[in-house]
């Protein structure tokens, strides 16, 4: 009879520990997620011409891509955190060779650059992918050294780690993504123990860096379109005409917005890549001013649930991996609607949650599982030091 009780008992115990686990679950920031994925759901829909439901169309297809997707996301938050700098040079390396692949024949281009995979009728975005792997083995290295990355020799390594897939990704060429992994260095600098010298002389060298890459690297194309961001008038009819179509199209929009079939931008087809990259511009027509205020109400909770996560953590690495990826999210909102309103340079960057595509929806839902796990697994770690 004993042992039939402890056999009966046990598994009680295990699942009050799974219970307690998941009571760490953030469900505001879930919450808050799920809107945004709705609401870019419902304007992709509405890009694609309001095709029936039932229809294979961009926005059902984001919205079961969706929920695959937060699937996915609770399978990363149910693994332990700290199981991941096991894997982080493996999940690197993998994510390199990814890069290097698209370079190839496999690759497809698109928008100018070589960056994708055709894979079932679906564009596969290694750059998004590669962008986890990196994130994690930059803060498995940068908090393995500790006090340690006072040395200067660390600190390049740091940035050897970042360098090689963002030189790779540069290459594609691929602007807006290198400037994401830069993004990525930087916001795990800010909670790296190194010296402020080691900055100065950085940006000192920043300069001829910049030189060197607008000269010898960066394809003609860019060099115009960065410039055309922000003085659209140079090339009105070319280059310069999304943008000023994104502009109006957010003007038009006023206080409520016209609707579901959106601005007259939208509707004349004059404003492309309504889906992805000027999302922003088109949900501003179907939903105006109030809908903008929601949006960026809503970005600023899931920033702040992230940077609570940061806070919570309770070991250098947890700590790290929060710190960046809200980074990563910070800088990809701001970059794409700096696009959208002519503050920032064209540079084909996703809106996190929002816009279409397979690789940027995934690739955020697995960081988010990251954050969950690191809300969900701090508990533990407590009572493994205790």
């Amino acid at each position: 009879m004993i042992a039939t009780r402890r056999y009966r008992t046990a598994p009680i115990h295990r699942a009050g520990m799974l219970s307690d686990r998941w009571r760490d679950f953030d469900v505001i920031f879930f919450i808050t997620m799920v809107v945004l994925m709705g609401f870019g759901a419902i304007a992709i829909w509405s890009a694609d011409g309001l095709p029936p439901l039932l229809s294979n169309n961009e926005g059902t297809r984001q919205a079961a891509l969706g929920l695959i997707g937060i699937g996915i996301m609770l399978i990363v938050a149910a693994i332990d955190y700290r199981f991941l700098a096991t894997l982080a040079w493996p999940l690197y390396f993998i994510g390199i060779a990814s890069l290097g692949l698209v370079l190839t024949p496999l690759g497809q281009e698109l928008g100018g650059a070589q960056n994708w995979f055709d894979v079932g009728g679906f564009l596969i975005q290694p750059s998004e992918f590669a962008k986890v792997g990196t994130i994690i083995a930059l803060s498995a290295f940068v908090s393995s050294r500790g006090e340690a990355m006072r040395e200067f020799g660390n600190f390049i390594v740091a940035g050897l780690i970042v360098a090689l897939p963002a030189g790779i990704v540069l290459i594609a060429p691929d602007l807006g993504q290198t400037m994401v992994y830069v993004a990525i260095w930087c916001a795990t600098m800010i909670v790296a123990h190194t010296r402020r010298l080691f900055f100065v002389i950085l940006t000192l060298l920043l300069g001829p860096f910049v030189w060197f890459a607008w000269n010898f690297v960066l394809e003609p194309y860019h060099r115009e379109r960065f410039q055309v961001s922000f003085n659209p008038e140079m090339d009105p009819l070319g280059t310069g005409f999304q943008i000023l179509q994104a502009r109006i199209s957010i003007g038009a929009g006023g206080i409520r917005g016209a609707g579901l079939p959106g601005g007259t931008q939208s509707q004349l087809d004059l404003l492309s890549v309504r889906s992805s990259d000027f999302v922003f511009a088109h949900a501003s027509g179907m939903f105006g001013f109030i809908g903008m205020v929601g949006l960026f109400i809503a970005q600023i909770i899931l920033l702040w649930r992230c940077l609570r996560v940061a806070e919570i953590a309770r070991d250098s690495f947890g700590q790290c991996l929060a710190v960046t990826i809200t980074g990563v999210l910070f800088f990809q909102a701001f970059l794409n609607i700096g696009m959208n309103v002519g503050l920032m340079p064209v540079t084909g960057i996703t809106l996190p949650f929002v816009s279409y595509g397979v690789s940027s929806l995934w690739t955020f839902l697995i960081l988010a599982g990251i954050l969950q796990s690191i809300l969900m697994h701090h508990r533990k770690l407590d009572f493994d030091r205790g």
